[in-house]
């Protein structure tokens, strides 16, 4: 899992990007500010695909002010 949180004044912005329940396919999880815990998720068949959404997304923010605070990266260990 990668974890994106953008910042701007009192709010802020999380972009997660991981793989979905089933390895399947990824997933890239956006928390708006207005209600972080309402998140929307877009699904891509390849990781370039959703880094590509990502870059885009962020650009976006970046243009509107936001700041990115912080990155983060974990393992998640699903059970066999």
């Amino acid at each position: 899992m990668l974890r994106w949180t953008f910042r701007r004044d009192a709010d802020s912005v999380v972009c997660e990007l991981g793989l979905n329940s089933d390895d399947s396919a990824y997933e890239l999880r956006i928390a708006p500010p207005w209600n972080p815990t309402v998140a929307t998720t877009e699904l891509f068949d390849d990781a370039m695909s959703a880094f590509q959404r990502h870059a885009a997304i962020e650009r976006l923010l970046v243009g509107d002010g936001w700041m990115l605070e912080g990155f983060e990266s974990e393992r998640v260990v699903r059970d066999a």
